[in-house]
């Protein structure tokens, strides 16, 4: 009977040291520097700041230190690639608080595309109207520019290409032409529809970096439907970018290994 106790207890204890091991909760911020072709001089030392699949169920820690990161880093826009919320998220008053505070901060520098996760909760039309409210500037399929003293870029929002949302032939005409375009979306399954479409940098997350990154097999459940390569990080294919971000959050477990959250800052030139 104590053998089995002290293996009862061992094997307890094995299981914490492993959760804490897999546990990672300090955000780590990725820097990029991008070249772009027939960037308009207003746009050089563009400073980006890429956030995505924030999972939030309140206002919490995580929520904390990320704007916390943005103040101190101080980029010119903000772009929130879906997941603003978990499929599970009640607590939308809470939420809010982060958003505005995001928003107050940033104030109409902050654009943001729905995930699936956004989609999927039931509570959908309340964090709609929630996070517009906010100040926070939702794309759903449309494009606007950013204007700098006479110059400008196109910003495309993309709605969840997981969940087939996008509508690439609503934002045709603005993929026309030689300005420079961003595309923003939840996922990097919206690449292969559009990395023909003249696009300069296309930002996206949905992967969270394979969240537990065990080589091989994550691959068996990273959530994409095709193009698997598409982990995490960047990618270049002909003069297109696609930066693939790890996200804030968590689903499902709050457990993380290989795959640390991120705030990507990418700065163009």
């Amino acid at each position: 009977m104590k053998k089995k106790k002290v293996f009862s207890i061992i094997i307890i204890i094995l299981i914490a040291f492993f959760l804490l091991f897999m546990r990672n909760d300090n955000i780590k911020i990725e820097r990029l520097s991008l070249t772009i072709n027939n960037l308009p001089n207003n746009f050089k030392s563009f400073k980006i700041a890429h956030i995505s699949d924030i999972h939030s169920k309140d206002y919490g820690e995580k929520e904390k230190k990320a704007l916390e990161y943005l103040k101190q880093e101080k980029p010119d826009y903000i772009f929130i690639t879906g997941d603003i919320v978990d499929w599970t998220t009640k607590n939308i008053t809470a939420c809010q608080g982060f958003w505005q505070d995001l928003a107050k901060a940033f104030p109409g520098k902050v654009f943001a595309v729905w995930g699936n996760h956004d989609h999927r909760n039931t509570r959908f039309k309340s964090i709609e109207g929630a996070v517009k409210e906010s100040g926070i500037q939702v794309l759903e399929n449309e494009a606007r520019k950013i204007e700098i003293n006479g110059e400008f870029i196109y910003l495309i929002g993309s709605d969840d290409p997981h969940e087939n949302y996008d509508n690439i032939e609503k934002i045709a005409d603005t993929l026309k032409g030689n300005s420079v375009k961003i595309l923003i979306a939840h996922s990097p399954e919206i690449f292969r529809k559009i990395k023909d479409k003249d696009i300069d940098l296309t930002l996206v997350g949905h992967t969270h970096g394979g969240q537990v990154d065990i080589p091989y097999l994550v691959d068996l459940v990273l959530p994409l439907k095709y193009d698997k390569k598409y982990k995490k990080g960047l990618f270049q294919e002909g003069s297109s970018y696609m930066y693939v971000n790890r996200g804030v959050g968590e689903t499902f477990l709050p457990l993380r290994f290989n795959a640390p959250p991120e705030i990507a800052f990418i700065t163009l030139q």
